[in-house]
C-alpha cells in the first residue's frame, strides 16, 4: 500500500511539469509568430538601403569601405535554454567558419556559455532580446560596436517553415557597392553629402539593417527550435504519466486482489471452525 501514495506524489508533481511546459510552448508559439510577421519589416529596410547604395555608387569612386580595425565575426545564439540543439549547431558553424584573425562576438548568454564550455573565447557578448520590440535597439548598439572594423560577417539562424532553421554565415562589410545591382533606370538621387561620405553613411546604416535583419531571423528560428523542444517533453510527459497510471493500476488491482484473499482465507477459516 506505500507505493500507491509515491505514484500518486510523483504523478501530481509529472502534472505539475506538464503546466510548465506548456506554458513554455505557448509563450514561444506567441514570440515565433511576432517574429515572423515582423519579417517582412527587416528584409525590406535592407532591400531598401541596398538601392541607395546601388543608386549612389555610380557617384563614388570608392570600391568598398573597409575600417582599420579588427575583423569581427558576430554570432547569434539565444539567451536561455530549452531551445534543442539551437546553440550547437551555430556554435559549430562558427568553428567551421571562423578565420583565424577574427574576433569573435557573441550574442546571447546561454550560447556564450555553451561556446566557453566547448573552448571558444568571445571578445564581447552582447544580451539577445526576447521580444520583437527590442530588436531595434539591440541592433544599434551592436552595430555602434562594430563601428571601424575592417570587416564583419554575421553567423545566425535562417527561419525555415514547420519552426526549423538552417545556420547561416553572411559577409557583411567590407561594403562592395558593385554587389548591389539595382535593374531599374533611375535618376542620379538628390544629396547634401560627398558621395564617399554618403557612402559611408550607407555603409553604417546597411550593418545595422543587415544585424536587424539577422536578429529577427534568429529570434523567430530560436523560438521555433523552443517550440519543438516543448512538444518532444510534452510528448515525454505523457508517456510518462501513461507509465505511472499503468503501475498505479496494476499495484491497485494487486492491493484489491490481496484484500480479497484475506477475505477468503478468513472466510474459510471461519467456516471450518
Amino acid at each position: 500500500m506505500d507505493q500507491l501514495p509515491r505514484i500518486r506524489e510523483r504523478i501530481d508533481s509529472i502534472w505539475g511539469l506538464q503546466d510548465l511546459v506548456g506554458a513554455l510552448r505557448a509563450m514561444a508559439g506567441v514570440h515565433l509568430r511576432e517574429a515572423q510577421e515582423a519579417f517582412a519589416g527587416t528584409r525590406a529596410y535592407v532591400k531598401t538601403v541596398e538601392r541607395a547604395i546601388s543608386a549612389v555608387a555610380p557617384l563614388t569612386r570608392m570600391p568598398a569601405t573597409r575600417g582599420d580595425g579588427p575583423s569581427l565575426l558576430l554570432a547569434i545564439c539565444s539567451e536561455h535554454g530549452f531551445v534543442g540543439g539551437f546553440n550547437k549547431e551555430i556554435l559549430q558553424e562558427v568553428k567551421k567558419h571562423r578565420a583565424p584573425d577574427e574576433e569573435l562576438q557573441l550574442v546571447g548568454q546561454r550560447g556564450a556559455n555553451r561556446a566557453s564550455e566547448t573552448g571558444l573565447a568571445a571578445k564581447t557578448v552582447h544580451p539577445m532580446t526576447s521580444r520583437v520590440g527590442g530588436i531595434a535597439g539591440l541592433a544599434r548598439r551592436i552595430s555602434a560596436g562594430l563601428a571601424g572594423a575592417s570587416t564583419v560577417r554575421i553567423v545566425f539562424a535562417t527561419y525555415r517553415a514547420g519552426a526549423g532553421f538552417e545556420p547561416t554565415i553572411r559577409p557583411i562589410l567590407p561594403l562592395n557597392p558593385g554587389q548591389f545591382v539595382d535593374e531599374t533606370p533611375r535618376q542620379p538621387p538628390l544629396h547634401h553629402l560627398a558621395p564617399d561620405a554618403l557612402m559611408e553613411s550607407l555603409a553604417s546604416e546597411f550593418l545595422f539593417a543587415e544585424i536587424a535583419n539577422a536578429l529577427m531571423e534568429s529570434l523567430a528560428s530560436e523560438n521555433g527550435a523552443r517550440l519543438r523542444a516543448m512538444e518532444a517533453a510534452s510528448r515525454n510527459i505523457g508517456d510518462r504519466l501513461e507509465k505511472l497510471r499503468s503501475e498505479q493500476r496494476v499495484i491497485r488491482q494487486a492491493d484489491i486482489t490481496s484484500d480479497l484473499l484475506d477475505v477468503v482465507t478468513g472466510a474459510e477459516a471461519a467456516a471450518e471452525e
